[in-house]
Protein backbone atom coordinates (compact mmCIF):
# COMPACT_ATOMS: atom_id res chain seq x y z
CA UNK A 1 0.00 0.00 0.00
CA UNK A 2 1.06 3.42 -1.09
CA UNK A 3 -1.31 5.36 1.49
CA UNK A 4 -1.17 3.74 5.25
CA UNK A 5 -3.23 4.50 7.89
CA UNK A 6 -2.55 3.56 11.58
CA UNK A 7 -4.58 4.71 14.46
CA UNK A 8 -3.50 5.15 17.91
CA UNK A 9 -6.74 5.51 19.95
CA UNK A 10 -8.05 8.90 18.95
CA UNK A 11 -5.89 9.68 16.12
CA UNK A 12 -5.15 8.34 12.90
CA UNK A 13 -1.43 8.32 11.41
CA UNK A 14 -1.26 8.78 7.56
CA UNK A 15 1.65 7.55 6.15
CA UNK A 16 3.38 8.27 2.20
CA UNK A 17 4.64 4.97 2.01
CA UNK A 18 6.65 5.39 -1.26
CA UNK A 19 10.41 5.63 0.41
CA UNK A 20 12.19 4.43 -2.14
CA UNK A 21 10.68 7.26 -4.64
CA UNK A 22 10.95 9.69 -1.53
CA UNK A 23 7.62 9.41 -1.50
CA UNK A 24 6.40 11.16 -5.17
CA UNK A 25 2.86 10.99 -5.15
CA UNK A 26 1.16 8.81 -8.53
CA UNK A 27 -1.80 8.94 -9.66
CA UNK A 28 -3.33 6.19 -7.50
CA UNK A 29 -1.37 7.35 -4.82
CA UNK A 30 -3.55 11.22 -4.78
CA UNK A 31 -6.92 9.12 -5.46
CA UNK A 32 -5.98 6.80 -2.13
CA UNK A 33 -4.70 9.84 -0.20
CA UNK A 34 -8.37 11.89 -0.79
CA UNK A 35 -10.53 8.79 -0.49
CA UNK A 36 -8.69 8.39 2.92
CA UNK A 37 -9.19 12.05 4.39
CA UNK A 38 -12.91 11.34 3.28
CA UNK A 39 -13.60 8.27 5.30
CA UNK A 40 -11.41 10.13 8.14
CA UNK A 41 -14.16 13.06 8.76
CA UNK A 42 -16.59 10.64 8.50
CA UNK A 43 -15.02 8.77 11.77
CA UNK A 44 -16.07 10.73 14.98
CA UNK A 45 -13.80 8.40 16.59
CA UNK A 46 -10.42 9.93 14.91
CA UNK A 47 -10.60 13.27 16.49
CA UNK A 48 -6.49 14.24 15.30
CA UNK A 49 -4.84 13.18 12.22
CA UNK A 50 -0.64 12.92 11.56
CA UNK A 51 0.63 13.29 8.08
CA UNK A 52 4.03 12.06 7.46
CA UNK A 53 6.19 10.17 4.77
CA UNK A 54 8.31 6.58 4.98
CA UNK A 55 11.74 6.60 5.13
CA UNK A 56 13.93 10.13 4.56
CA UNK A 57 12.11 12.28 2.94
CA UNK A 58 8.14 13.54 3.36
CA UNK A 59 7.41 13.83 -0.62
CA UNK A 60 9.29 14.71 -3.85
CA UNK A 61 6.14 15.87 -5.03
CA UNK A 62 4.41 14.63 -8.05
CA UNK A 63 5.92 11.54 -9.72
CA UNK A 64 7.84 13.11 -12.85
CA UNK A 65 7.46 9.71 -14.74
CA UNK A 66 3.51 10.44 -15.29
CA UNK A 67 3.90 13.63 -16.39
CA UNK A 68 3.11 14.39 -20.19
CA UNK A 69 1.40 11.27 -20.65
CA UNK A 70 -1.74 11.59 -22.82
CA UNK A 71 -1.40 14.40 -24.19
CA UNK A 72 -3.52 17.35 -22.92
CA UNK A 73 -6.29 15.54 -21.87
CA UNK A 74 -3.75 13.48 -19.65
CA UNK A 75 -2.54 16.74 -18.12
CA UNK A 76 -5.96 18.18 -17.16
CA UNK A 77 -6.60 14.66 -15.69
CA UNK A 78 -3.62 14.99 -13.58
CA UNK A 79 -4.22 18.35 -12.47
CA UNK A 80 -7.92 17.19 -11.34
CA UNK A 81 -6.52 14.65 -9.29
CA UNK A 82 -3.76 16.52 -7.64
CA UNK A 83 -6.86 19.62 -6.91
CA UNK A 84 -8.81 16.59 -5.74
CA UNK A 85 -6.48 15.37 -2.73
CA UNK A 86 -5.29 18.79 -2.02
CA UNK A 87 -8.91 19.59 -1.32
CA UNK A 88 -9.31 16.56 0.60
CA UNK A 89 -6.46 17.54 2.83
CA UNK A 90 -7.72 20.40 3.51
CA UNK A 91 -11.01 19.88 4.03
CA UNK A 92 -10.60 17.19 6.93
CA UNK A 93 -12.70 18.49 9.68
CA UNK A 94 -10.02 17.68 12.74
CA UNK A 95 -6.90 19.08 13.46
CA UNK A 96 -3.84 17.66 11.14
CA UNK A 97 -0.34 17.73 12.16
CA UNK A 98 2.29 17.53 8.91
CA UNK A 99 5.21 15.46 10.29
CA UNK A 100 8.14 16.60 7.72
CA UNK A 101 11.62 15.44 7.19
CA UNK A 102 14.03 15.71 3.78
CA UNK A 103 12.48 16.64 0.83
CA UNK A 104 9.09 18.76 1.05
CA UNK A 105 9.13 19.94 -2.37
CA UNK A 106 6.56 21.31 -5.24
CA UNK A 107 3.44 19.00 -4.98
CA UNK A 108 4.30 17.42 -1.55
CA UNK A 109 5.73 20.75 -0.33
CA UNK A 110 1.44 21.93 -0.72
CA UNK A 111 0.34 19.09 1.21
CA UNK A 112 2.05 20.16 4.17
CA UNK A 113 0.92 23.33 3.97
CA UNK A 114 -2.93 22.23 3.37
CA UNK A 115 -2.60 20.45 7.15
CA UNK A 116 -3.66 22.76 9.89
CA UNK A 117 0.75 22.53 11.76
CA UNK A 118 4.07 21.97 10.03
CA UNK A 119 6.31 20.03 12.71
CA UNK A 120 9.42 20.06 10.87
CA UNK A 121 12.50 17.67 11.39
CA UNK A 122 15.96 19.70 11.01
CA UNK A 123 16.66 17.82 7.57
CA UNK A 124 13.63 19.25 6.07
CA UNK A 125 13.63 21.33 3.34
CA UNK A 126 11.34 22.74 0.91
CA UNK A 127 10.64 24.59 -1.86
CA UNK A 128 8.07 25.37 -4.75
CA UNK A 129 10.76 23.61 -7.78
CA UNK A 130 8.66 23.85 -10.36
CA UNK A 131 10.36 26.12 -12.24
CA UNK A 132 12.99 23.74 -12.72
CA UNK A 133 10.76 21.52 -15.17
CA UNK A 134 9.44 25.09 -16.85
CA UNK A 135 5.85 25.04 -14.81
CA UNK A 136 4.48 27.10 -12.61
CA UNK A 137 3.45 26.59 -9.01
CA UNK A 138 0.81 23.86 -8.78
CA UNK A 139 -0.98 21.87 -6.12
CA UNK A 140 -2.62 25.20 -4.84
CA UNK A 141 1.19 26.55 -3.83
CA UNK A 142 1.02 29.61 -4.68
CA UNK A 143 -2.46 30.16 -3.27
CA UNK A 144 -0.82 28.75 0.72
CA UNK A 145 2.35 31.16 -0.03
CA UNK A 146 0.71 34.35 -0.58
CA UNK A 147 -1.66 33.96 2.22
CA UNK A 148 0.80 32.11 5.27
CA UNK A 149 3.79 35.08 3.93
CA UNK A 150 2.43 37.18 1.70
CA UNK A 151 2.72 37.73 -2.02
CA UNK A 152 6.68 39.10 -2.40
CA UNK A 153 7.94 36.16 -0.40
CA UNK A 154 5.93 33.95 -2.30
CA UNK A 155 6.79 34.64 -5.77
CA UNK A 156 10.62 34.92 -4.35
CA UNK A 157 10.61 31.09 -3.53
CA UNK A 158 8.15 30.02 -6.62
CA UNK A 159 10.56 32.14 -9.10
CA UNK A 160 14.23 31.12 -7.18
CA UNK A 161 12.95 27.52 -6.37
CA UNK A 162 15.38 27.71 -4.20
CA UNK A 163 15.23 25.08 -0.80
CA UNK A 164 14.14 26.39 2.52
CA UNK A 165 15.63 24.70 5.11
CA UNK A 166 13.63 23.92 8.42
CA UNK A 167 15.66 26.69 10.44
CA UNK A 168 14.29 29.62 7.89
CA UNK A 169 10.87 28.37 7.49
CA UNK A 170 10.12 28.67 11.04
CA UNK A 171 11.39 32.20 10.84
CA UNK A 172 9.01 33.03 7.79
CA UNK A 173 6.09 31.12 9.52
CA UNK A 174 5.56 28.00 7.05
CA UNK A 175 6.31 25.41 10.20
CA UNK A 176 5.34 25.82 13.92
CA UNK A 177 7.88 23.46 15.42
CA UNK A 178 11.72 22.20 14.41
CA UNK A 179 12.61 19.10 15.84
CA UNK A 180 15.62 16.93 15.78
CA UNK A 181 15.11 13.91 13.20
CA UNK A 182 14.52 11.68 16.17
CA UNK A 183 12.70 13.71 17.74
CA UNK A 184 10.02 14.14 14.89
CA UNK A 185 7.25 11.61 15.48
CA UNK A 186 7.46 11.93 19.16
CA UNK A 187 6.66 15.65 18.68
CA UNK A 188 3.81 15.50 16.23
CA UNK A 189 1.89 12.28 17.95
CA UNK A 190 2.19 14.43 21.32
CA UNK A 191 0.91 17.60 19.48
CA UNK A 192 -2.06 15.24 17.91
CA UNK A 193 -3.08 14.05 21.15
CA UNK A 194 -3.53 17.18 22.41
CA UNK A 195 -5.37 18.47 19.76
CA UNK A 196 -7.91 14.97 19.84
CA UNK A 197 -8.47 15.99 23.70
CA UNK A 198 -9.75 19.10 22.33
CA UNK A 199 -13.88 19.82 21.10
CA UNK A 200 -13.35 18.65 18.11
CA UNK A 201 -16.30 20.03 16.88
CA UNK A 202 -15.71 23.69 18.23
CA UNK A 203 -12.46 23.18 16.36
CA UNK A 204 -13.53 21.77 13.41
CA UNK A 205 -15.79 25.00 12.70
CA UNK A 206 -12.71 27.39 13.78
CA UNK A 207 -10.65 25.64 11.01
CA UNK A 208 -13.93 27.16 8.89
CA UNK A 209 -13.43 30.29 10.33
CA UNK A 210 -9.87 30.69 8.89
CA UNK A 211 -10.32 28.81 5.69
CA UNK A 212 -13.05 31.60 4.82
CA UNK A 213 -12.06 35.07 6.91
CA UNK A 214 -9.49 36.09 4.40
CA UNK A 215 -12.22 36.46 1.44
CA UNK A 216 -14.94 38.13 3.75
CA UNK A 217 -15.58 41.59 4.76
CA UNK A 218 -16.39 41.67 8.51
CA UNK A 219 -19.59 42.21 8.48
CA UNK A 220 -19.63 38.74 5.98
CA UNK A 221 -17.26 37.09 8.85
CA UNK A 222 -19.64 38.13 11.48
CA UNK A 223 -22.92 36.73 9.82
CA UNK A 224 -21.28 33.71 9.32
CA UNK A 225 -19.19 33.76 12.90
CA UNK A 226 -23.23 33.89 14.24
CA UNK A 227 -24.09 31.29 12.76
CA UNK A 228 -21.61 28.79 13.62
CA UNK A 229 -21.99 29.63 17.52
CA UNK A 230 -24.79 28.56 18.01
CA UNK A 231 -24.20 25.20 16.64
CA UNK A 232 -20.91 24.89 18.87
CA UNK A 233 -22.86 25.67 21.77
CA UNK A 234 -25.45 22.56 21.18
CA UNK A 235 -22.44 20.48 21.58
CA UNK A 236 -22.17 17.65 24.36
CA UNK A 237 -18.25 19.59 24.53
CA UNK A 238 -19.70 22.88 25.28
CA UNK A 239 -22.01 21.83 28.25
CA UNK A 240 -18.80 19.90 29.54
CA UNK A 241 -16.17 22.76 28.90
CA UNK A 242 -19.21 25.42 31.11
CA UNK A 243 -19.39 22.69 33.87
CA UNK A 244 -16.04 22.58 34.31
CA UNK A 245 -15.22 26.39 34.40
CA UNK A 246 -17.96 26.33 37.61
CA UNK A 247 -16.46 23.27 39.11
CA UNK A 248 -13.41 24.91 38.51
CA UNK A 249 -11.83 20.84 37.11
CA UNK A 250 -10.09 20.16 33.87
CA UNK A 251 -12.79 19.88 31.25
CA UNK A 252 -13.08 16.26 29.54
CA UNK A 253 -13.81 16.57 25.93
CA UNK A 254 -15.94 13.60 23.57
CA UNK A 255 -16.05 14.94 20.67
CA UNK A 256 -19.57 15.02 20.36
Amino acid sequence: MSIELQTDGAVAVVTLNRPDKKNAMLLAMRDSLADLCEQLNDRPEIRAVVLTGAGSDFCSGADIGEMGMGGLNGSFLRARHMHKVIRGIARVQKPMVCATRGVAVGMGFSMALACDVIVASETTRFSQIQRKIALPPDAGGAWFLARQIGVARAKDLAFSARMVGADEALQMGLVQRVVPDAQLMDTALALAFEYANAPTIALGLAKRMFDVAPTLTLDQFMDLEGTMLPLAVQADDFKEGTQAFKDKRPAVFTGH
